[in-house]
């Protein structure tokens, strides 16, 4: 017993210092992952964004270019009645025109005065004021009895990308290219805007009225095919027989139609926005009115893009 004792008492004091060693001393097992990074991680860098279009290099409108353009105005623009002022060339970042114009108004009896003026290239305002003069003014005088003496400017030349966006592609706007146009104003004062007068949702009917050939329900029958309580199925009652009878004797009706949805009656004012509409999408390249999204709501864009199939919404 006294070995025994002394042998668990040297052991007590060996034990000790072999952990410390195996804990502090022993090196550390090596890393097997030849990919693993050595240093601190580094968090991920995220990507700037591109830069806006009036912040892209620029590249000057050579004189050929602006000498080109000026005198594709000259061929297009003489001649129409146009209140117009020639503008310097337009260069900002990838955005411009080398031949822009401020058209103020069109025709002249009667006149359209577009608020405020527009800065454009010269093949869309003279599209533009084609428009005008051969479907906006008789239209107005047809449905109206009066000539539109002014159209409200909601935007021309803005050096942006589509809507705005950082990522989206370059906006004709960009180009002098577009006129956004959101309201018209009438020689007699009357007003009529793309946002109130575009024609409205389709109204829904009311559901169809109850058959009135439809058998009433039997309670006493509804009660007869219920289980009796000691488990087995109740008779059928005389009422039960002679409703089934009754049922055979005369055919189901034939369901009613589901309802079909009306359109409204339009009033002069939608009858003139959609009409203008539906005339624009033949002479520009796109047109986008509120069917297309709910940034198109309040106005019409016009512009001269020239697409595979055309676009018109």
């Amino acid at each position: 017993m006294r070995l025994r004792i002394l042998a668990l008492v040297a052991l007590c004091a060996w034990l000790p210092p072999l952990l410390a060693r195996a804990e502090g001393d022993a090196p550390p097992l090596p890393d097997r992952n030849p990919l693993r990074p050595t240093g601190p991680v580094a968090a991920p860098v995220k990507p700037p964004p591109p830069p806006l279009p009036g912040e892209q290099p620029t590249v000057p409108w050579s004189e050929a270019e602006i000498d080109a353009a000026r005198a594709k105005c000259k061929e297009l623009l003489t001649g129409d009645p146009l209140d117009y002022e020639v503008l310097p060339p337009i260069k900002e970042g990838i955005c411009g025109t080398p031949a822009p114009v401020l058209l103020r108004a069109v025709g002249t009896d009667p006149k359209v005065s577009i608020d405020p003026p527009a800065t454009l290239s010269c093949p869309m305002a003279d599209v533009l004021g084609e428009w005008l003069r051969d479907t906006v003014q008789p239209k107005a005088k047809k449905l109206f009895g009066s000539t539109v003496a002014k159209i409200q400017n909601a935007s021309s030349y803005v050096c942006r990308n589509r809507y705005g966006g950082g990522t989206t592609p370059l906006s004709e706007h960009a180009l002098a290219n577009a006129l956004d146009v959101s309201e018209f104003v009438l020689a007699n004062g009357e007003r009529v805007t793309v946002l109130d007068d575009w024609p409205k949702v389709v109204e829904v009917p009311p559901p169809p009225a109850a058959n009135p050939n439809r058998a009433p329900e039997d309670k006493e029958s509804v009660a007869a095919s219920k289980h009796a309580e000691d488990g087995k199925t109740a008779k059928p009652t005389a009422t039960k027989t002679s409703a089934i009878a009754s049922a055979k004797a005369e055919p189901a009706p034939a369901p009613s139609p589901p309802p079909v949805a009306k359109e409204p009656e339009m009033d002069r004012e939608a009858q003139f926005v959609t009409y203008l509409h539906e005339d624009a999408c033949r002479r520009f390249g796109t047109v986008l009115g509120p069917e297309a999204n709910a940034a198109h709501k309040n106005h019409f864009h016009l512009d001269m893009k020239k697409r595979r199939k055309g676009f018109c919404e």
